[in-house]
This record gives structure tokens, sequence and C-alpha cells, in this order.
């Protein structure tokens, strides 16, 4: 399965509602006060922290899957999860074959490196949806740039779940993809001792893709400390919600003063602040399409016919919106406009996007 696809007795066992070789491993419940403690060693975590992390793990993982529905038009289903923690160089042992790494750095509420590893033929396996090559089995620029956009898709709907669930603002930078031939390559910023989640999106019959996600075990902890505290807060809020109606204080809902005619004649009359404020005022002739070929082309003598017939009214624009139509005039030498037409309000607001800029 390191290699990104499922086997047939893999597939069996998942329909059997069991996973022979990724069993869920994410540890104990954790009470809700529970916070990591010193003794556990700090080249792992323990239990009950895999357990709060897996309960995160399913919400990201299930956020995730419908982001990448979105993106494919392929129902999406999350599954598989599983959680482990240890030496860096032990870890990535496990993949094999050729990866694509992605790094995101947080800053903000949560910093450190969130780096997914992902199989190539997992990748193939979403890229090929999106690209519309169902027989690729090239990892092109084209399926990294490809790719890339699921990485930013994904870390979207991450960073919607942690925002949520952390009570923090976590700013995710710009991803960086890199094109591994060998998992031994990988590499994450902030120790060599680090948390793996790995888990499978199920791409309804379009196969399966497995992500692996790399973070540094000091990050992890910052997470599950966090939440924690996020959850602790939470029901502490409610216990004093609940509690409120005992203590005989009288809730009324909010009133509003009625509204005072004459409010709006007051708004209208600011209107003269606005009169000396210059606008825009341009006068269409008419459009057309062409080509780049054509455009290339054109040189002086070059005539372009546009879309208007001789003799058919010019729009007026104030700052690129049609408000009126006109016939063109000469005064003086100079050509004008006499407007013939006002737009009016509802025809502004049904007009076609082509006939603005």
């Amino acid at each position: 399965m390191s290699d990104g696809t499922l086997s047939q007795d893999e597939i069996d066992a998942l329909l059997q509602g069991t996973d022979e070789l990724m069993t869920e491993n994410l540890g104990t419940t954790a009470p809700m006060n529970y916070e990591a403690g010193p003794s556990v060693s700090a080249e792992s975590i323990s239990e009950n922290d895999k357990a709060t992390l897996g309960d995160l793990l399913r919400e990201i993982g299930t956020a995730q899957a419908a982001a990448i529905s979105t993106l494919t038009s392929v129902t999406t289903k999350f599954s598989s999860p599983f959680i482990d923690a240890g030496q860096l160089d032990a870890l990535k042992k496990d993949i094999k074959g050729k990866v694509i790494q992605a790094k995101v750095s947080l800053t903000g509420g949560l910093s450190g490196e969130w780096v997914y590893i992902v199989p190539d033929k997992s990748v193939l396996a979403v890229t090929n949806i999106l690209i519309g090559q169902d027989d690729n089995t090239e990892v092109t620029d084209l399926v990294i740039n490809t790719f890339g956009e699921v990485i930013t898709q994904t870390t979207g709907a991450l960073m919607s779940v942690l925002t949520d669930r952390l009570g923090k603002t976590i700013t995710p930078g710009f991803p960086h993809l890199d094109f591994l031939q060998d998992a031994s390559a990988i590499s994450v910023a902030g120790g060599a001792y680090v948390v793996r989640m790995n888990y499978v999106f199920n791409l309804q019959d379009k196969g399966s893709a497995r992500f692996f996600v790399f973070i540094p075990i000091t990050m992890a902890r910052s997470i599950i400390s966090s939440f924690n505290a996020a959850k602790n807060a939470s029901a502490l809020a409610a216990g004093q919600e609940a509690a409120a109606p005992m203590t005989g204080i009288q809730i009324k809902p909010v009133a509003f003063e009625p509204l005072q005619m004459g409010v709006e004649s007051e708004a209208m009359g600011n209107i003269t602040l606005l009169l000396d404020v210059p606008m825009r005022v341009t006068v269409e002739l008419g459009r057309t399409k062409m080509t780049i070929k054509d455009i290339l082309g054109l040189g002086e003598g070059s005539i372009i016919e546009l879309d208007k017939l001789a003799g058919e009214p010019v729009d007026i624009l104030v700052n690129d919106k049609a408000i009126a139509q006109g016939e063109v005039v000469v005064i003086d030498e100079n050509f004008a406009v006499r407007v013939t037409k006002i737009v009016t309000p509802m025809e502004r607001i049904f007009e076609s996007p082509e006939s603005q800029f």
C-alpha cells in the first residue's frame, strides 16, 4: 500500500469494515481535561495524545475529501486514518518509490511545517481526473502544477478546521512542491522526531489516493494542547449558559427604536459632497473579437470591423458602466455625442457582462 494504491485484498478488507494493513491506531479516548504530561518521551506522543489528534484528523480528512470532491466533481470519501510517531529516518523508510513532497509553512497561532507526502500513483489518481488523461503514468510538470492546486484546496480545508477547533488565526504559506525519486529525501524542519498521519481518499470509481502528513512532535503537542484548551473553554461556556436561567436574570428581546421619517432625505442631501468628484466618461463605437493571429497581423492600413452597424446608436459609459446611448455628431470640427436614450436602472442590472469592459 506504500506505493499509493490499494491491493484487492485491502479493498476487500475495507468493504468488510476492517483494514488489515492500516488499522485505525488513534489511541484511547482522552478525558476532557487531559493535557500531555511531562512523563511522555520527547520522541513520541501518548495514546491519549493520539486519540485527541485522531479526533482532529477525522475532521480534517472529511473536510479535505469534500474539497477534492468539489475540485474533481468525483465523490470522495475519507478513510483508514493512522497515526504514529518516532524518528523521521525510521518512519520514512516505510514509504517506497517516488513521491511528491509538498511543504506548507504555517504562521500565526500555529508555527511549523505541515508536510504532505503523496506517492506518485496516488498523485496520478487525482490529477488524471483533473487533466482528463486516465491512462497517464508520468509525473510531468503539468501533473505537478495540477497537484499543487489540489494541495492548495486541501490546505484551505485544513486551515478552516484548525482555525475553528483551535480558536486561533493560522496563516498558511504557498505550497512548495518537490518530486522526489526516493522517500529517503523527505525532510521536515523542526527536529528529527515527528508525528506521521496517513489516510486514504477513495475517489468513487476512479481508484484511491493515500496521503501521508509529517509534522514535528513539538508542533503536534502544540495542536493537542490548543485543541484541549479550546474544548475546555467551550465546555465551560456551555455550562455557564446552562446555569444562567437559574440566576433569576430576566432575559428580554432587544428593542429597537422605530425608524424615523426624513432620514432618507437627510442622507440624500449629502450627495452635494460628491458633486465635484470627477468621473470618466467613455463613448464606445463598437467591439469585436479577434484571434491572436489576426492581432499580430495588424499594421498600418488594416481595417477592423466592429459589431455595430453604420448609424446605430453608440454606448455612453460612466466608469465603464453603460448609462445612455446616443448618436455621433460634429461640433466645430470636434466629435460629440447627442444623447438619445437614458438606460433605465433595470436595464443596467440585467445588462450582459459582454457589454462592459
